[in-house]
């Protein structure tokens, strides 16, 4: 899912990890609560260069065009969708869903309530890492 979202919605390669990745820059990161019919969280965490590239490159901004606020609204929308494609993989055709509203993390480096799943990706390069924690959410991933 991680993979399909990345490459229609910002056109770059995601290749996975062939280790857990070391961000060695600022880390920016946004979180999503599933509310029903299973609880937990998914965090999506990237670098701050990759942040920025990926705003470019969806908008068409030239770097000293791109503020926070744009980068913010970007990694929420890319989270939320996918965290609604996950769970409409995950959960029965009919089944609906209740997610929040994405927010932006201040330290999100570790799992926030063990047990976590991690997937960790490269995208051009650098580290992107997709968390989903919460012990009903689990079982069905």
């Amino acid at each position: 899912v991680v993979s399909e979202i990345m490459e229609n919605t910002a056109f770059t390669e995601v290749r996975e990890a062939e280790a857990s990745p070391v961000y060695d820059e600022k880390v920016r990161a946004v979180s999503l609560l599933i509310h029903e019919p299973v609880q937990g969280e998914f965090l999506l965490l990237m670098g701050q260069q990759l942040l920025t590239n990926l705003t470019g490159l969806v908008y068409g901004l030239e770097p000293e065009a791109i503020d926070s606020k744009i980068e913010n609204d970007l990694l929420a929308e890319l989270l939320n969708t996918i965290a609604g494609r996950f769970l409409a993989a995950v959960l029965p055709p009919e089944q609906s869903f209740l997610l929040g509203l994405p927010n932006q993390e201040s330290d999100p480096i570790n799992c926030p309530s063990p047990p976590c799943l991690t997937w960790d990706f490269t995208v051009e390069g650098h580290p992107l890492t997709m968390m989903l924690h919460g012990e009903s959410i689990l079982t069905l991933a």
